[in-house]
């Protein structure tokens, strides 16, 4: 079986730029644009310097305030993850997600478990309080309204 990668809404949204309808997936975009796609049955490589360049970066179109935020958690080429925060914060938990917004997390699923924002955290105990928090819209994902330091229990971290 092949791997499973995931990309976000801006690299998605990129792709299906890219994409010919009722003929491409987003395999077979992302072979054309590195030059991989030599299959008879497809049409010529498109050169990559004729695509269509990617959206800068959305930490690129933040707010200053939320640049310096985003800037407070990222060192110089350090990806920004919640397991990276809960160690440099000292945060002893099981799961741990990031998000720069604080707006919209994976699912929890090991407990303790915490979400993280550039700013701060919030620990969920147990699965319960976590499914019971009412600023949590739990589906497919997590969606947190307002914010995640809305929450009661959120823990600010100093810069």
């Amino acid at each position: 079986m092949s791997p499973v990668i995931r990309v976000d809404d801006e690299v998605y949204a990129w792709l299906q730029t890219l994409a010919r309808p009722f003929d491409d997936t987003p395999n077979s975009v992302l072979r054309r644009v590195c030059g991989l796609d030599t299959t008879a049955t497809s049409s010529v490589a498109e050169p990559a310097a004729d695509l269509p360049a990617p959206k800068p970066m959305k930490s690129e179109r933040l707010p200053q305030n939320q640049k310096e935020d985003h800037e407070m958690v990222q060192p110089l080429g350090e990806r920004i993850t919640g397991n990276a925060l809960a160690r440099r914060w000292k945060v002893s938990v099981r799961h741990a997600l990031y998000h720069k917004d604080g707006t919209w997390y994976n699912n929890l699923t090991r407990f303790p478990g915490a979400l993280f924002d550039p700013k701060g955290y919030v620990v969920f105990s147990t699965e319960a309080d976590y499914r019971r928090c009412p600023q949590l819209s739990i589906g497919a994902e997590t969606n947190v309204r307002p914010h995640v330091s809305s929450i009661g229990g959120y823990v600010r971290m100093e810069k």
